[in-house]
């Protein structure tokens, strides 16, 4: 935000936090809303009217968070079917494909995870992964709080893309351009200070899988 102020000091910015983008789609269709930050998943591409236009910020796997004492924890990266005994805290419907593909990448590893719980207040769930409660998938931007380790999926089975949305006739095409901009700037700062995702970046030039494909 402070970057986009810089940019266009004439520009008034309300900011509200929705969980759910498939809310956010609907806020911004009715026209509650001029520009949103959602997500989308491989295969299951965000759909809205031609009122909308959205723009890829980036797309990156979905991490793991463990408990420091996990059994797993000295794994660089943690296959998804290892977990299948593990309790899981599981995001809340997200109106666009969540948690639809993690119990598709569950299935496809051979397993339904036995028990869940519906949560995604970050601090809270941390807290209690901390404690040794439970798994959850999350972004790999996450900083983990002492008692909790984030690992790449073995494979990376789940993906996620970040996108920005907004009404073509309420966001002039400079505007977009800029929040497009200023967001993939900050989204790559995060990343960069992710110990966890650096880690991801250089695992396949020490593993003995050779150098990662293109465009990993």
């Amino acid at each position: 935000m402070d970057a986009l102020r810089e940019a266009c000091p004439d520009l008034t910015v309300s900011v509200i936090s929705v969980y759910a983008t498939g809310d956010l789609l609907r806020l911004l269709e009715t026209g509650e809303l001029d520009a949103a930050l959602g997500v989308d998943y491989p295969g299951l591409p965000v759909r809205h009217s031609a009122a909308l236009a959205h723009r890829a910020i980036n797309t990156v796997p979905v991490f793991v968070a463990i408990h420091a004492g996990h059994p797993l924890a000295h794994r660089i990266e943690v296959p998804l079917e290892e977990l299948s005994e593990d309790t899981w805290f599981v995001a809340s419907d997200d109106g666009v494909g969540w948690p639809g593909a993690f119990y598709d990448a569950c299935r496809a590893a051979g397993f339904r995870p036995a028990d869940t719980h519906e949560f995604h207040v970050l601090d809270q769930l941390q807290s209690m992964i901390a404690k040794g409660l439970g798994v959850a998938l999350v972004q790999p931007t996450v900083r983990p709080v002492d008692g909790v380790l984030v690992k790449p999926l073995a494979g990376d089975p789940l993906w996620q893309r970040h996108l920005l949305l907004w009404r073509r006739e309420q966001v002039e095409a400079p505007v977009a351009e800029a929040v497009h901009h200023h967001a993939v700037h900050t989204y790559r700062t995060l990343l960069a200070g992710a110990p966890h995702v650096q880690k991801w970046v250089t695992r396949g030039y020490t593993s003995a899988r050779g150098p990662l494909p293109p465009g990993k």
